[in-house]
C-alpha cells in the first residue's frame, strides 16, 4: 500500500473571476504556480491543476506545462470556446519512478496560435497541487 511522504500546494486565486491577468503568446508564458515536494526512490508524484480562463477574442490555443525543475515533465493543450465565456480548466498527471529528494515544480501557460487574432484571460481559480507518495 502506498504511503503519503508530502504534500504540497499553490494557490494564485481561489475563486472564479477574482484575477485578469492576460495569457502571454508563445514564446514567452505565464508562471501559474511553483512549489516543493519530498520524493521517496521509485516514488510517484500526483499533481493536480484547476485553472479558470476566459476568451476574450477569437478561439485562443493553450499550453498548459508542469515542470520538475527546468524540465517539462507533461504539456496539454486546451482550446477556449465561446468568446467571454469562463471556462475551467482541470488536468492531473502521475510524476513516475522518481529518485528520492526534493524536487520544484512549476505551472506555466502560453497562448500558442495567433495572438493578433485570439487572447484569453486568466480569471482564477488558479490552483496547483502535488502528492508525493512511496
Amino acid at each position: 500500500m502506498a504511503q503519503i511522504l508530502d504534500f504540497s500546494k499553490s494557490v494564485a486565486a481561489s475563486f472564479s473571476q477574482s484575477i485578469s491577468i492576460p495569457i502571454l503568446a508563445s514564446p514567452s508564458s505565464n508562471t501559474l504556480a511553483q512549489f516543493g515536494l519530498a520524493t521517496g526512490q521509485g516514488g510517484n508524484v500526483w499533481l493536480s491543476a484547476s485553472v479558470g480562463v476566459q476568451n476574450t477574442l477569437g478561439s485562443p490555443d493553450l499550453l498548459f506545462t508542469i515542470l520538475r525543475g527546468s524540465t517539462a515533465v507533461f504539456t496539454i493543450t486546451a482550446s477556449a470556446l465561446n468568446i467571454n465565456q469562463y471556462d475551467p480548466i482541470s488536468f492531473s498527471f502521475v510524476d513516475s519512478n522518481l529518485t528520492a529528494g526534493y524536487f520544484a515544480y512549476t505551472l506555466t501557460v502560453s497562448q500558442i496560435n495567433s495572438a493578433v487574432l485570439n487572447s484569453a484571460n486568466l480569471v482564477g481559480p488558479v490552483l496547483f497541487s502535488g502528492l508525493s507518495l512511496v
